[in-house]
């Protein structure tokens, strides 16, 4: 799969993800809490960018703060480049 390519998220394997066992109340409470909806026009169906900017926002996590746990270390750095030589 591409990194272009489109996918969705339908709501039994978002609820699934989040810890419910079907879409229920619960689960429908949540999302309407975390304002995480569904793509427009397309009912049952969720976007996982908007998904993901939703919950850090939830948890106080900025762009930057992701951005930079998810970089390697400077000597991790360092490492991955003495190991190509």
């Amino acid at each position: 799969m591409s990194p272009s390519h489109i996918q969705l998220i339908p709501t039994p394997e978002l609820a699934l993800l989040f810890g419910y066992s079907e879409p229920s109340a619960s689960f429908y409470d949540f999302c309407r809490r975390t304002g995480i909806a569904p793509v427009p026009g397309r009912r049952g169906w969720y976007d996982p960018k908007l998904i993901r900017a939703r919950l850090d926002a939830v948890q106080g996590i900025s762009a930057a703060e992701r951005e930079a746990a998810s970089q390697p270390s400077l000597v991790a750095q360092r490492r991955a480049r003495r190991a190509q030589k």
